[in-house]
């Protein structure tokens, strides 16, 4: 039994038509046949009945389609033949051979063109061409008029099924095309958020040559995506806005690894002098404001009144901070806080970072602070972030400390030693 079925099964289609096409066709042939109403070929109401029927199953029809996203070709046959035997119907009560809806064959024959095999729309073209000959029977040899109007229509049939199925196979395989280009960009995006590069787990300052060898083959990707992506928007008639966004989200992530690792190979000039730490830690703040209130983040801040001079170097220090607050904020829930407090512990000035997200993982709270070891892989994080800060810390004689706080989220604290960094 189970064999019979599977003979009887002609498979799914998943390129059909989900236009409203055939309802605008319906209503514009009704609107033809309510000003030829006084016509004696056309029987009342039968064919504004019909008609009715028409635009009523199309309807249903096209809602069908495009509640799914693939269709058995069983239930387009029933929705090609439905229309088929409404279409005859119309043509009967209107004159028949004679009838001027003739043209409405043209809805089955161009929808089983578009989404059928050529053996089903030559099937629904021949059913069609011999609708009109059954219709304009008999026919008379001398009858040369009535003769020509049917080659006519059926030739009109023959040519339209042709030229609408070659243009949808065409269309066919430019979009196999593009199918094909967007799975390779997939493919080169999961890449370059799952693998695991080379020399990178245990990357630290001094291995800076290896480190940016390293990065090559990732930054190659990046640029695939970006000619890859950018050739199926220029290729596809109406650029998909993913296809775009694939651009900016590589393009973002080849930028990062590149400043990211040329500030640690250049080493920016560190220029120390006495500085209030509030200061850096305000002009971040006020940076990042309006990124927090777009997010409809609490940006919170808990700074003494008075805080001990310490030898920083200033510009480095608001990039640290403006780094670390952005990564609590991009983790920060929608109504969540990103807090900043600071305060004096022994020898040593204490700035804490503190969100309620989901908190550091484990894994890389076991590992500590390494090069690439991100929790935004997917989101094209690069993982050189925390890895720079730590490094920028470290040149003023401090930690950094990644902890998760008791009520939950992610903590980050700096330490920065009274007596300054040592002589440079």
């Amino acid at each position: 039994m189970k064999k019979h079925i599977r003979a009887l099964d002609r498979g799914d289609i998943s390129g059909f038509s989900r236009n409203s096409y055939e309802m605008v066709f319906s209503v514009f042939m009704i609107a033809i046949a309510y000003l030829f109403r006084s016509n004696p070929q056309i029987e009342y109401p039968e064919i504004l009945y019909l008609f009715l029927l028409l635009l009523a199953s199309n309807f249903i029809f096209n809602r069908l389609l495009r509640a799914r996203s693939k269709v058995n070709l069983w239930l387009l046959d029933l929705i090609l033949l439905s229309n088929f035997w409404i279409i005859t119907g119309v043509l009967y009560y209107s004159g028949r051979g004679d009838s001027y809806f003739w043209v409405l064959y043209l809805l089955p024959i161009f929808a089983s063109a578009l989404m059928a095999s050529p053996k089903d729309s030559g099937g629904v073209t021949f059913l069609c061409s011999l609708a009109v000959i059954l219709l304009s029977w008999p026919l008379a040899v001398e009858d040369l008029a009535g003769i020509l109007a049917l080659a006519v229509k059926i030739s009109v049939f023959v040519l339209s099924s042709v030229v609408v199925h070659r243009t949808a196979n065409s269309r066919k395989k430019a979009e196999a095309g593009l199918l094909a280009k967007r799975h390779e960009v997939e493919k080169l995006l999961k890449e370059l958020s799952t693998k695991d590069m080379e020399i990178v787990s245990n990357a630290s300052a001094g291995e800076v040559g290896s480190l940016v060898s390293g990065i090559m083959h990732d930054l190659g990707n990046s640029v695939s995506v970006i000619l890859l992506s950018a050739q199926i928007a220029v290729e596809d008639e109406k650029p998909d806005k993913s296809d775009l966004e694939q651009i900016v989200k590589a393009a973002k992530f080849a930028k990062d690894v590149i400043t990211n690792a040329l500030s640690i190979v250049r080493e920016q000039k560190y220029i120390f002098e006495a500085v209030d730490l509030r200061e850096p830690l305000s002009n971040s703040v006020l940076m990042l404001d309006y990124s927090a209130k777009s997010r409809k983040v609490r940006l919170e801040t808990d700074l003494p009144e008075s805080m001990p001079r310490l030898r920083i170097s200033k510009v480095h220090m608001e990039r640290v901070f403006i780094n670390i607050l952005s990564n609590s904020i991009s983790f920060a829930p929608e109504g969540g806080f990103v807090r900043v407090s600071a305060a004096l512990e022994n020898d040593a000035v204490a700035v804490t970072v503190a969100d309620n997200g989901p908190g550091f993982p484990e894994k890389m709270l076991k590992e500590g602070i390494k090069a690439f070891n991100t929790t935004r892989k997917a989101e094209g994080g690069t993982g050189l972030g925390l890895f720079v800060c730590a490094q920028i810390i470290k040149k003023h004689g401090g930690t950094m400390k990644l902890d998760n706080s008791p009520a939950g989220g992610a903590r980050i604290t700096i330490f920065f030693p009274l007596g300054g960094p040592a002589e440079n």
